[in-house]
Order: structure tokens, then sequence, then C-alpha cells
């Protein structure tokens, strides 16, 4: 950490749903030797009891506060949901106070010898490197890095709802309504994936362009903020609209969402379209500017197997892309019969009123 710091560098690691990550930056005349501490940490872990037994207290407490924050109390029941109660990803990948508890110092070991290899690495670097440069700056890292096969878990294949069910959970006395809407949806190395995104700019994926923070927060005052959009990974994740919005007002936003899902399609206009196809395309011409935005290129390319100019076939995606097409997208893709609505709120007040929206009575999760 003093070495890090006297570079005037940045590392970090982190693991996610899909992958273990270290990322960071440096100036480019201390590249050669943040890369060395990049080797370290790679090849040379500490091991060291005490900062484990730290980390697992920390996760604990973070664990415990999770449990009393309704937007992680939605998203952890919206994962299992989605993925049914057979798939890892149901699950936080934080753990639970058992899981954490269970697991010793060997066992990271051994995940660390079976799992962490450059079988399965990606580099990605952007900046003023010569690549000569990084090939030296990864030699050593080539050298002693052993290789191992690495078996990745089959995962049981997604099934979208075969007729919409709302689901809630009571955190008594709440005075916001948590909603996650939505079903398992596309990979982000679907054909379908990019078309998908383009038609849910002017649903949920703009902002204050979209239609639900048009209506749900402009014109009605339900809400501070929401939005809609597919999660991008490489297996099949889902179409979620998520929001909070004021207690009293749960279900009228429930069937506004529901209502402005129904007519989205049968509505969508040229003026939707030349909106979206004016945004997508502005930014994509300043999308790769930054150095950060380079490495999220590479990221894309290596992570999903893009094509390198992956992105001038997206914006040629954008050009081509007709009303016709986005309302084709609409129906096969919105359709409010066949999807999960889960509220996070107070059932005495809010959850009997959810049978309003046609799809039975809500089934209570807690």
């Amino acid at each position: 950490e003093n070495a890090i710091e006297s570079l005037g560098a940045l590392l970090i690691a982190y693991g996610t749903d899909e992958a273990v990550v270290i990322e960071g930056n440096t100036l480019a005349k201390n590249y050669a030797k943040t890369m060395a501490l990049v080797k370290e940490i790679l090849l040379e872990p500490r091991w060291d009891k005490k900062e484990f037994d730290l980390i697992k207290q920390s996760t604990l407490s973070q664990i415990e506060r999770q449990k009393a924050n309704p937007n992680n109390i939605a998203a952890n029941a919206y994962a299992k949901l989605v993925y049914g109660k057979n798939h890892i990803l149901a699950y936080n990948s934080m753990g639970t106070e058992k899981s954490v508890n269970s697991i010793s110092i060997d066992d990271l070991k051994q995940y660390y010898t079976t799992n962490i290899s450059p079988s399965i690495a990606t580099f990605h670097i952007v900046g003023d490197i010569s690549k000569s440069q990084v090939v030296a700056s990864l030699s050593e890292i080539n050298d002693n890095w052993a290789t191992k096969d690495v078996l990745f878990p089959e995962l049981p294949e997604l099934k979208s709802p075969e007729k919409s069910q709302v689901y809630f959970y009571d955190v008594p006395g709440a005075k916001q309504s948590v909603l996650r809407f939505g079903y398992p949806g596309l990979a982000a190395t679907d054909a379908a994936y990019y078309p998908a995104t383009i038609m849910n700019y002017r649903l949920g994926g703009g902002g204050f362009a979209s239609q639900l923070t048009q209506q749900l927060r402009e014109e009605k005052g339900y809400t501070y903020g929401i939005g809609s959009g597919f999660s991008r990974s490489r297996i099949k994740g889902a179409f979620t609209i998520g929001s909070s919005v004021r207690s009293n007002v749960t279900f009228e936003s429930t069937l506004l969402i529901k209502d402005i899902l129904d007519t989205y399609g049968k509505n969508y206009s040229e003026n939707d379209l030349d909106v979206t196809k004016g945004f997508l395309i502005k930014s994509t011409a300043r999308a790769f500017e930054t150095l950060e935005s380079k490495l999220n290129m590479l990221n894309n390319i290596s992570n999903y197997d893009f094509d390198d100019d992956y992105a001038k076939q997206r914006e040629a995606i954008v050009k081509a892309m007709t009303v016709e097409e986005v309302k084709n997208l609409a129906g096969k893709y919105l359709n409010t019969n066949k999807m999960i609505y889960l509220v996070v709120g107070d059932a005495e007040t809010q959850m009997e009123k959810l049978e309003g929206l046609g799809f039975g009575a809500p089934l209570l999760l807690n």
C-alpha cells in the first residue's frame, strides 16, 4: 500500500458476479513499477490472518446493514425470483452470515490455487505506453504464473414466467415502496441485445428523455427516479424496471408503469426514433474520448467477443433502425402479462390494493 501511494498510483481488487478484477491507474512514467506491484499481488498473496478476520467482520456488518435497507432487500428478493433457487446468481455474492463464518483462510488459498489462472485472464491497458513496454512488463507474470484448467459450473437455463405474478416483501411502516419489475431477458452476446437497448431508450433508458421518468416523476411526482434496462452479462440476465415511490401511490405507480409498457410499442413514433438516434449517434461520437471509455471498449471486445469495430457496427444499427422494428421489439420484450412484479413496502396499507393489477392476490415473501 505504501509503495502504491508513493507512485501516486491506484490499485484495487474486487469480485463481481462474473469476474475477479484488479484495476488501477498510474502515471505513464511509473507504469513498469506499478506493474511490478500487480505481479506481486497476483503471484505473492500475503494470506494475512489478521486482515482476513477484519474483512470477514466487515462483510458480516455489511450483510447485517443490508437487512434493514429496502433497496438491498429488493435486489436480493428480485434475484431469487428471476434466477430461481437453483441458480448461483439467485444469491448475493456477499454471502450470508453462515457462509461467511464458515470460510477459512485455507478455503481462500484453495480457491486461489484452483481458479486464479492465466488461461482465463485478460489484460486491458490504455495509455501512452508502447506494445513493447507492455510485453516487457508482463514477462515475469507470464514466466511465473502457473496455468491450470479452470472448470466453470453449468448454470441452469433461465425461464421466463408463464404468467405475471405480484410479490410483496413487508417492511412495516415503510414510507416508500421499492419496485422491481421484469423477467429473464437477454445476454449481452445475443444478436437482439443492442437493438433491444435502442428500443428501451425512450421507455426508461434515456433519463429525462424516457417516458417512465416523464410520467412518474415529472407529471405525477411519484418518484425522484425510475429507469429500465437489460443487464449486461455473458449469460442471460434480467430486463428490469426499478424505482422507489411514495408508499401511498404504490398501486397507482405500478398501474401506470404497466399502462406505459402496454402502450409503448403501439404509440412509438418517428419523433421517438429521431430523439433516440440523435442521442445515441452523438454519444457514440464522444464515447471513446477518455482513457476509461477506451478501457471499457477493450473490456467489451474481450468479455463478449465483440468485433474490434463493434462501435461502428452499433452506429450502423442505430442509423438503420425503423419505427416498425422498435414496435416489433417492444411487442417481443415488453409483455406485461409475463413479468415478475416485486414490491418492497408496507404490506398492511399497500399489498391488498395490488390485486387491482389483474394478476391475482400478491404473494407475501416474508
